[in-house]
């Protein structure tokens, strides 16, 4: 339903969703991934997070953001057919192979969490990842991506002292009060079932 919801708000640029196959079964996990898949094919950018996948559900993405504790990235890219991208990545840095029958999701989750990351020695995947030749292609990408943005995109001497926010501070109050107070007309039963409840409390 929060997706439809999502849908129906016709986002711009991004659709973000936090967690969509979270207490559902296989079949309806699939199901759910399939369909923003041909929506990412019609040309909608789709940013999803996703908690233990399994090996089929992995493949239905295109790019994988692997963050380990502390929000820190591991590895950002390609995750290739069958996973090999992201898993060669890892297996290049240390990691002991993946098995063919082995979920490839577990798989990096194991080789996060162990010391060693099943192979031999200590790696800090966050400062490999830091070092690596892929995060500096990726930068140069993003700086490149950046540049032609600014020479497209000028802001008006009205917009540029705005911040972070394209609204003023008192705006976003103003607005944000009136959409409360409304609210608040359209559901009086909330508004009496307080009042009852402290009347009947005070007695």
């Amino acid at each position: 339903m929060s997706i439809g919801v999502e849908l129906a708000a016709k986002p711009p640029c991004l659709l973000f969703l936090d967690e969509p196959t979270s207490g559902l079964d296989s079949e309806s996990s699939l199901a759910i991934v399939a369909a923003l898949e041909r929506l990412a094919e019609g040309g909608m950018a789709i940013l999803a997070t996703i908690h233990q996948p399994s090996a089929v559900l992995l493949q239905k993405f295109d790019r994988l953001l692997f963050l380990a504790k502390g929000g820190r990235s591991v590895y950002f890219g390609d995750i290739g057919p069958h996973s090999k991208h992201v898993i060669g990545y890892f297996e290049s840095k240390g990691a002991r192979k993946c098995h063919a029958a082995e979920n490839p999701a577990e798989y990096l989750l194991e080789v996060l969490t162990l010391p060693s990351g099943g192979g031999a020695g200590d790696v800090d995947w966050v400062q490999e990842w830091k070092n690596s030749e892929r995060k500096r292609l990726q930068e140069a990408e993003m700086a490149g991506m950046t540049a032609k943005m600014s020479k497209t995109i000028k802001l008006s001497p009205k917009s540029a002292h705005l911040g972070r926010f394209e609204a003023p501070l008192y705006s976003q109050i103003f607005r944000t009060s009136i959409r409360v107070f409304q609210q608040q007309w359209r559901t009086p039963s909330y508004v009496w079932g307080k009042l009852l409840l402290g009347l009947v409390a005070s007695l």
